[in-house]
C-alpha cells in the first residue's frame, strides 16, 4: 500500500463532506481555502511537475500555481503514477502531440457531485437518455461518457466509433439528449424532427474544427425551434467538475470549483467582468492538480458565474466535438 493512501483518502472524505454539503445547500464544513492549501500540500509532494511550478511557499489559494491543460499530453500530471490509476480518462488527441491523460484511484468525487450539481442548474432532467455521445463502455476513457453514464435511467449510446447510429428512436416519452455541439449539428442535419414534449438536450463543446461548423446561436436556435429545452455543460477531461447553462445564461460552476480569468500576458487574476484565460480551482481534483489553466477566454462575474468567449488567440485546436468532426471528414467527399 502506498503511504500516501491514507493521506488521500482522508481528503477525499474531507472533499466528499464538503460537495455533500454545498449540494444540500449548506456552508462547507471548513474553509473552502483551508481544504485547498492541504490539496496542493498533497500534491506538490506527489507530483514533481507541479512542485516544479510553485516557484515560492505558497500560503493562500492565490498563490496554487494553476497546471496548463497542454502539459497534461506530455508529462505525468497528477498524483497517481502511470499504471497505478483506476481509470485513465484521456483528452480526444485529434491535434497531434498526444493525448492528455487525467489518472484517478476512484471516480467517487467526480460522480458524488455531477448529478447533483446538474439538476440544480438546470432544473429537472429526463431519466430516459438519448446520448450522441459513445458508449463508456467501448469508450472508458472519456469523461464526458463516463458522467452522463453516472446518471440516473436508461440509456442509449448514439454514437459508434464517432459516427452517428444510422437509425434510433426518440420514443415518445421526455428523452435527455446530450451531445457535442458537433454531433448534435449533424444529427440536426438528418432532418430529426420534433422530439417528445419535455425533453431536453444538453449541448457541450465547440466547433473548434475544419469541416463541419454552425454558429452556436444557430445550433441552439435550431434545437428550441424543435421543441427541445436546451442546456449547456463545460466540463473537460483534466477536471472533475462541470460548470452548467440555460440556453442563454453564464455557465454556474458549483461551490467547490473557484473560477478566475487571469491576464493572459502577465499571469496576474482579473477583477470581476474583465475577459482573460480562465483558470479553475476544483476541489474534486484530488488525484490530479487542484488548479488548471485553461486555453479558454472569458469572463467571471462577482458572484462566480462565468460567460465563455472561445478559444484564446492561437489556442491549440481541442475538444471532444472533434472525434465526431474527423469521422465526418472520412465519410463526407
Amino acid at each position: 500500500m502506498s503511504p500516501w493512501s491514507g493521506v488521500a483518502d482522508t481528503l477525499s472524505d474531507r472533499i466528499a463532506a464538503w460537495i455533500d454539503a454545498a449540494l444540500e445547500g449548506s456552508a462547507g464544513p471548513e474553509p473552502w481555502e483551508a481544504l485547498a492549501l492541504d490539496i496542493f500540500r498533497y500534491q506538490a509532494e506527489r507530483d514533481p511537475v507541479l512542485a516544479s511550478l510553485a516557484e515560492r511557499p505558497v500560503t493562500t489559494w492565490t498563490e496554487i500555481p494553476a497546471m496548463p491543460v497542454g502539459l497534461f499530453k506530455d508529462l505525468p500530471v497528477g498524483t497517481v503514477a502511470p499504471g497505478e490509476g483506476v481509470v485513465s480518462f484521456q483528452t480526444s488527441g485529434t491535434t497531434g502531440g498526444g493525448r492528455g491523460v487525467h489518472r484517478l484511484r476512484s471516480t467517487a468525487l467526480i460522480d458524488r457531485a455531477a448529478w447533483g450539481w446538474a439538476t440544480q442548474v438546470i432544473g429537472e432532467i429526463p431519466t430516459r437518455i438519448v446520448a450522441l455521445l459513445e458508449d463508456p463502455a467501448t469508450a472508458p476513457d472519456s469523461s464526458l461518457s463516463h458522467m452522463i453514464g453516472s446518471f440516473p435511467g436508461t440509456k442509449s449510446w448514439c454514437l459508434r466509433s464517432g459516427e452517428l447510429a444510422p437509425r434510433f428512436d426518440l420514443g415518445q416519452d421526455p428523452v435527455f439528449l446530450p451531445a457535442t455541439a458537433f454531433a448534435a449539428a449533424a444529427w440536426l442535419a438528418t432532418d430529426p424532427g420534433q422530439p417528445p414534449a419535455g425533453s431536453v438536450a444538453m449541448i457541450t463543446g465547440g466547433f473548434k474544427g475544419r469541416v463541419h461548423t454552425l454558429d452556436e446561436r444557430t445550433l441552439l436556435s435550431a434545437l428550441l425551434d424543435l421543441g427541445w429545452r436546451v442546456v449547456r455543460e463545460y466540463g473537460m477531461t483534466e477536471l472533475s467538475s462541470q460548470l452548467w447553462a440555460t440556453e442563454s445564461g453564464p455557465f454556474r460552476p458549483p461551490p467547490w470549483l473557484v473560477v478566475r480569468a487571469a491576464d493572459p500576458a502577465t499571469g496576474d487574476l482579473l477583477p470581476p467582468g474583465q475577459l482573460g484565460q480562465l483558470r479553475f480551482w476544483d476541489l474534486a481534483n484530488l488525484d490530479g492538480s487542484l488548479a488548471i489553466e485553461t486555453l479558454d477566454g472569458g469572463g467571471v462575474e462577482a458572484d462566480g458565474s462565468v460567460w465563455l468567449h472561445g478559444r484564446l488567440p492561437g489556442a491549440a485546436v481541442r475538444g471532444c466535438s472533434l472525434t465526431v468532426e474527423e469521422a465526418w471528414a472520412r465519410r463526407t467527399p
